[in-house]
């Protein structure tokens, strides 16, 4: 019972940890967006007015997963490590190995969601629009679809009950997860021996923001949230773009695509277009 405790205490402090670097993250790129902003950035009454939009479709978002979801996520995650559920459960692994591949593969299995929703078709009618911002933004990391979010969370449920994923992994995991998700999307002059230095292993804002070209080679690469490893292994990895690079979707480029309510309706609109 000590150990349950004091297992919970931890779980806690974690999660604790996770709502700082959402928001602190978020702040501190916003921030750094006003010192050293990217090239061809501007702060304006129309990139306020598209940060206000993004921030609405958030919190459409909040509503959407705790009416889906609740707290029965972080209970199931505890519920499937205190039941040992998983397949590296039953190999004779030491903690910290056991940890190790826990984190990589968990990692993978995002990868692997993150291509499905460029590669399955109302996956990705939910997905671009997170992908059809035309001025991306540390806001952009907010513009989700909620009804993405769910299949997002189910998905990840799923990964570790398979993959043997203790809770305080997961949220190790999220904290770095929500990190460098504000630091890939911010619009921040980034220097350049970053990508020199850590692309090799880890993604870069660079990196990501040759995702969100609307050059569909592009968009259909580099997939990775944290570990470029995936990319390289699968063939999905393409060099980082200029900072000038243009972002969006071609077919989503008019301005009723990004209100709230437009990007709300967007799964049902673009359905009939042949190619977003």
């Amino acid at each position: 019972m000590p150990d349950f405790a004091q297992n919970l205490d931890s779980l806690l402090w974690l999660q604790h940890i996770a709502v700082w670097v959402l928001f602190g993250g978020f702040v501190l790129m916003l921030a750094a967006e006003w010192l050293a902003p990217a090239v061809g950035t501007h702060w304006n009454s129309r990139r306020f007015a598209h940060g206000g939009h993004n921030l609405l479709l958030w919190v459409a978002g909040i509503v959407v997963v705790s009416l889906v979801f609740g707290g029965t996520i972080w209970l199931l995650l505890q519920w499937m490590q205190f039941r040992r559920i998983g397949v590296l459960y039953f190999l004779p692994l030491p903690f910290w190995l056991h940890a190790i591949l826990a984190f990589a593969l968990l990692d993978a299995s995002d990868y692997i969601f993150h291509r499905l929703s460029h590669n399955v078709r109302w996956l990705w009618l939910l997905h671009a629009v997170h992908h059809s911002d035309p001025q991306m933004d540390v806001t952009t990391n907010l513009r989700q679809h909620p009804l993405h979010i769910i299949p997002t969370e189910l998905w990840r449920l799923v990964a570790c009950a398979a993959i043997g994923v203790p809770a305080w992994v997961f949220l190790i995991h999220e904290i770095l997860n929500l990190g460098f998700a504000n630091l890939h999307h911010a619009a921040v002059r980034w220097p350049r021996w970053i990508d020199t230095v850590f692309s090799w292993l880890l993604v870069t804002p660079r990196m990501h923001w040759s995702h969100h070209s609307p050059e569909l080679a592009r968009t259909n690469s580099n997939y990775g949230m944290l570990l470029s490893l995936w990319d390289r292994a699968f063939g999905t990895l393409t060099p980082p773009v200029d900072d000038a690079a243009r972002f969006g979707l071609r077919a989503l480029d008019a301005p009723r695509w990004h209100s709230a309510w437009g990007m709300l309706l967007t799964p049902w609109r673009a359905r009939k277009l042949p190619q977003l």
